[in-house]
């Protein structure tokens, strides 16, 4: 995942919140910067350990998925090498 994606990502999901939130703190919310927010959560993300291992995780699961596809993609061309139509 891309910086940029995972700031899009906390963006939208801090949208999603902000106008609930904002009814609760309206003072707060006139004074906090959006872009500083989203940054911040970004930071704190990128340095935490749980996000970390997520990340790692999805990594081998996107390397287990295409180990996959070539397994399937290689079967398929031996299926087609046995049965030529």
């Amino acid at each position: 995942m891309t910086t940029e994606d995972l700031r899009s990502m906390v963006s939208d999901k801090i949208n999603g919140r902000w106008s609930k939130w904002a009814q609760r703190h309206p003072h707060l919310a006139q004074v906090i910067d959006h872009t500083r927010l989203v940054e911040s959560a970004v930071e704190r993300l990128r340095d935490d350990p749980r996000f970390i291992r997520a990340m790692q995780e999805a990594d081998l699961d996107d390397a287990r998925l295409s180990a996959a596809a070539k397994i399937l993609e290689r079967a398929d061309q031996v299926i087609r090498d046995t049965l030529p139509l």
